[in-house]
């Protein structure tokens, strides 16, 4: 069985540490703590089978097939695979829009 490099993209963890935040001041920090640990090993679980996630629907329209995710709960972990390595590019709740979350990354400059 072949076995991918997981790498996490700042975004990626900056998501992490802005729900980690988010969750510790409404549901206190061991919850937040659990939620972040629970997403960070779904995300570095994909070393093994990173072909077990869907490519983004939001992305579909515009012929965008590469960029995939997996669900934990409502979260959406989006990562792109490229050669050797599974690259976790964010984590999303996906009761917000994730269409405009994407497009605001995208142009962030």
């Amino acid at each position: 069985m072949k076995t991918y490099q997981v790498v996490l993209a700042p975004d990626f963890l900056s998501d992490l540490f802005e729900l980690y935040r988010y969750v510790a001041l409404r549901d206190g920090k061991e919850r937040a703590r659990d939620l972040v640990k629970k997403l960070e090993k779904a995300a570095r679980q994909l070393k093994n089978f990173p072909d077990r996630g869907h490519a983004l629907p939001e992305l579909a329209p515009m012929g965008i097939q590469d960029i995939q995710e997996i669900t934990n709960g409502p979260y959406r972990i989006i990562y792109k695979v490229l050669d050797n390595a599974v690259h976790i590019l964010a984590c999303i709740d996906g009761r917000r829009d994730v269409e405009q979350v994407l497009i605001q990354r995208a142009v962030r400059v």
